[in-house]
């Protein structure tokens, strides 16, 4: 596989798509609705519970799945959720004093993240070692 088709079809162009359809959804809550909101709001649960899973779904892609490539994915979406959950949260106004807890939806969303992509990894990392093990 080519080195560039391996970024945009692996964990970090999954975390831009994933990005950009939440840039879409947050730019059309402008302006701001409260139903627009609460769909918003739904997206900083939703954006760790399905991009993570999805991340690691990359595996099935025909492409190296050793190390390099579980560094990648922890990494992608570490970032790729808070970014993600950033661009939600900057779609959301109330139009009153709430607007000011509007940050804590990254770490919100991280902090879902990281309870769902500790195991994971430790999964991901055990079939790696087992794999690797095998072939020698």
């Amino acid at each position: 596989m080519a080195r560039w088709s391996r970024v945009w079809l692996g964990p970090e162009g999954l975390w831009l798509m994933i990005s950009l359809a939440v840039y879409v959804a947050a730019a059309m809550n402008q302006p701001s609705t409260p139903a627009g909101n609460d769909f918003l709001e739904t997206l900083w649960v939703a954006i760790p519970l399905v991009g993570i899973p999805l991340t690691f779904a990359t595996a099935l892609l025909p492409a190296d799945t050793g190390w390099w490539w579980l560094v990648r994915v922890t990494v992608a979406s570490c970032i790729g959720v808070i970014i993600a959950s950033f661009i939600a949260a900057g779609g959301v106004d109330y139009h009153d004093s709430r607007n000011s807890g509007l940050l804590g939806a990254p770490v919100y969303s991280l902090s879902i993240g990281l309870l769902l992509l500790f195991p994971l990894t430790i999964l991901a990392t055990l079939l790696i070692w087992k794999k690797r093990r095998a072939n020698r």
